[in-house]
């Protein structure tokens, strides 16, 4: 089964359909909405653990009514893995949303390689997944075309971002390559329109970047002009695990003026979102349960964009209905998001 995924995939490629399909759009009334879940840690040990997973993603993509789903690593973690990455797809699928995953640094530890499990998140019926020259997961940029006219104004980049340094004497998280730096550069760069602007964007993937630590400690630094505690909501339960090099994926983000938020995983006990040098740095909501640590309600962070704004709105979303760190982030500030945008609390009891 997994060398039909595997020809089935090649053969897309060489054919050159393996495009983002179906194509994004706004909506109608000029809004476009992402949930993330990330960290889900999905075992089989207890399986009522793995059933409460499910049914998490089926409540919040039943009440958010998101265009795109984004899964941010640490998925599916149990040997033999692939019975419940299949599991996964399906209940990914029967949401009827197009959705994309990336790696974490726990994925790959399981009985299957990355390019196995590539092949398998390749081939849901809803996945914008493709795969790259050596079988894996691509990094990608997925277009968001405008409700006017047939051009992308918005773009979201879903990236690896490994697991553990391979580098000789350097110990810790791994780092993106000089080559993915180039290449979201390049990807930037090459749409920009002839009066110099840029259709924004957003980025995701697992593990934070170095300036996440930046960010949160420019907070209680009065000199620092690039973020203040004005400029962040949420919570930091614990250390900022970023990679152990700074590979510069921040400097082109900022250099190439599209990016402006980033949103990861990782860190089960931070759900923060800080502002820092413009570009919005954001953890999402521990999506898991109760099968490795984790301290804080589960759920999901969602974000709204709307087309032609440099920003978007952005909450968590609990599995008991209630909205929590409801903000705006205007493209320079992030404003606690006024009582008239309050959310409707969603019906939990309606998907158990």
């Amino acid at each position: 089964m997994k060398r039909l995924f595997f020809l089935l995939a090649m053969l897309a490629v060489s054919q050159g359909i393996n495009a983002i399909t179906p194509e994004l759009k706004f909506k109608n009334d000029g809004t476009f909405k992402i949930v993330q879940f990330t960290d889900l840690h999905i075992r089989t040990i207890n399986p009522e653990q793995a059933d409460k997973v499910y049914a998490r993603i089926k409540y919040i993509a039943k009440v958010e009514k998101p265009d795109l789903i984004v899964v941010t690593g640490d998925m599916v973690l149990i040997r033999p893995a692939e019975p419940e990455i299949c599991r996964f797809i399906s209940v990914l699928d029967e949401t009827g949303v197009p959705w994309a995953v990336t790696f974490g640094n726990h994925d790959e530890q399981q009985d299957l390689t990355r390019s196995e499990m590539s092949e398998l998140y390749v081939s849901g019926k809803h996945s914008l997944n493709t795969l790259n020259e050596a079988g894996e997961l691509a990094d990608l940029e997925i277009p968001v075309f405008s409700v006017k006219r047939n051009t992308p104004a918005f773009h979201v980049f879903c990236m690896d971002s490994h697991s553990y340094s391979t580098e000789q004497g350097v110990e810790g998280y791994d780092w993106f390559s000089p080559e993915q730096v180039q290449w979201l550069r390049d990807c930037c760069l090459n749409r920009t329109a002839s009066d110099g602007s840029i259709a924004p964007s957003m980025a995701f993937f697992h593990i934070p970047l170095c300036e996440y630590i930046d960010a949160w400690s420019a907070r209680d630094n009065p000199r620092e002009k690039y973020a203040s505690k004005k400029q962040s909501d949420g919570i930091r339960g614990e250390s900022i695990c970023c990679g152990a090099l700074n590979s510069g994926m921040f400097c082109a983000m900022k250099e190439t003026r599209s990016v402006i938020g980033v949103s990861v995983g990782h860190d089960h006990d931070n759900d923060f979102i800080a502002v820092y040098r413009d570009i919005a740095l954001c953890y999402g909501r521990f999506s898991g349960d109760n099968t490795v640590y984790n301290h804080l309600p589960h759920g999901a962070r969602v974000f709204e964009v709307r087309e032609g704004v440099k920003g978007f709105e952005t909450w968590i979303r609990e599995d008991d209905g209630r909205v929590v760190n409801h903000n705006l982030f205007d493209g320079k500030e992030l404003k606690a998001a006024p009582r008239d945008r309050a959310l409707p609390y969603g019906v939990w009891s309606d998907i158990k």
